[in-house]
């Protein structure tokens, strides 16, 4: 059977009413995201569309039928894989509400729920129309500073040799990314570059050594252009990760405040925002030792380190979903019982904007997926699912408790 015959068959058993497990559900979220289905889908939706828009009634809300399913397919990101997700058909036209409301999920931000609009290309184009007035996602941004104070714009600067750094070459190659790569000279002098990235930005870098890193909005990293002693150091701010070149004979060593990770080569993300309550050290693959002035921790993957910005000391958490860890990297929000003002610091960073609150933070708590490509207006529509609403004035977003 081909992936567009499976998506047709499990689409048709979720509009029906018929009994998907989670496994089947997941499967069902992973072909409709594939860019090569998109035609499908859209297809899909439009049939569904054609179907129920005669039984709509004026009785029901598109607001509350779409929060109704949001809230039942968001229940196998906390539940066991064997739960069966059913969705009530007591609404005349729940389905199309759940066919949006699937979609989003998976944040492709193809169309906006509504009744009064006669099909979804209609929907899309108008969203089309509206693109100029909505803010936008971040996307790759850098300023990158070199050891002569030299500041290069690494968005608007042309592909290739950028500079030399006493016998590195330093190149922003044809994917977009940074790399330091040994030249034709000796290195007679320990430099150091720094990179930053803003709000509203992302960047990935190749270290003299070979490691990679991913870096997230709002972060600072240091390095040397060449690793000549007997260990590698950098020191970061913000949210990094990465993906360490092994060598045994020289460490790789990351300061963050009075934190140090130290690895030979590894996978792991850190996440040292000054805002944020801790600063978490997340272990994808290998071992890291992690130490503060008063503490040392060996992790293995699968395991965070949490040090309380308050002073509270050094932790481990155990079983830490990696993949809500690297969502930011993966080009996703991805929330778990988050509360609202953790996901609104993300929303900062990475849109570029400031967020006020109209009395107390909403106590309230968010699960779910959603893209970083959608503009702001669409994830701010999913957040209002949860009935919190928001206003957005320029780049200002004010939170209303209701």
């Amino acid at each position: 059977m081909t992936k567009q015959e499976t998506l047709k068959l499990l689409w048709e058993k979720y509009v029906s009413d018929q009994k998907l497990s989670a496994r089947e559900l997941d499967l069902l979220r992973e072909l409709i995201h594939d860019e090569s289905n998109r035609g499908l889908v859209a297809a899909l939706l439009n049939a569904e569309y054609e179907k129920t828009q005669e039984a709509a009634s004026a009785e029901y809300s598109s607001q509350q039928a779409f929060h109704e399913v949001w809230q039942k397919l968001l229940l196998e990101q906390t539940e066991t894989n064997t739960r069966v997700i059913t969705v009530s058909s007591r609404r005349p036209w729940w389905k199309y509400a759940a066919a949006a409301a699937i979609l989003l999920t998976v944040g492709l931000g193809m169309y906006r729920l509504t009744i009064d609009k006669p099909s979804p290309a209609i929907v899309a184009q108008q969203a089309a129309n509206n693109s100029s007035t909505d803010i936008q996602p971040g996307g790759n941004k850098a300023i990158l500073t070199l050891a002569d104070g030299s500041v290069i714009a690494l968005n608007d600067a042309a592909n290739g040799l950028l500079a030399n750094q006493g016998g590195t070459n330093v190149v922003k190659l044809t994917t977009g990314e940074l790399a330091y790569e040994s030249g034709n000279q000796q290195a007679n002098a320990l430099l150091f570059n720094t990179i930053v990235i803003p709000r509203g930005g992302k960047y990935r870098l190749t270290l003299p050594d070979g490691s990679k890193v991913w870096m997230n909005a709002e972060s600072t990293l240091r390095y040397p252009t060449a690793f000549n002693g007997n260990t590698r150091e950098v020191a970061l701010t913000g949210e990094a990760y990465f993906e360490i070149a092994h060598n045994a004979a020289q460490p790789f060593h990351v300061q963050v405040k009075d934190i140090k990770v130290e690895v030979l080569g590894t996978h792991f993300d850190i996440m040292a925002y000054e805002n944020e309550a801790a600063i978490a050290t997340t272990l994808v693959e290998g071992s890291v030792r992690v130490s503060s002035s008063s503490k040392q921790l060996h992790l293995t993957p699968g395991q965070q380190a949490l040090q309380d910005n308050n002073g509270a000391g050094m932790k481990i958490i155990n079983d830490v979903d990696v993949q809500q860890v690297l969502a930011w990297k993966n080009d996703y929000f991805q929330f778990a019982g988050d509360r609202l003002d953790h996901l609104m610091r993300q929303i900062e960073r990475w849109y570029d904007v400031s967020v006020v609150y109209d009395g107390p933070v909403p106590d309230k708590k968010f699960g779910g997926k959603i893209s970083r490509s959608s503009p702001l207006s669409d994830v701010l529509k999913a957040l209002e699912l949860s009935e919190v609403k928001f206003r957005v004035e320029g780049k200002t977003i004010t939170v209303i408790n209701n």
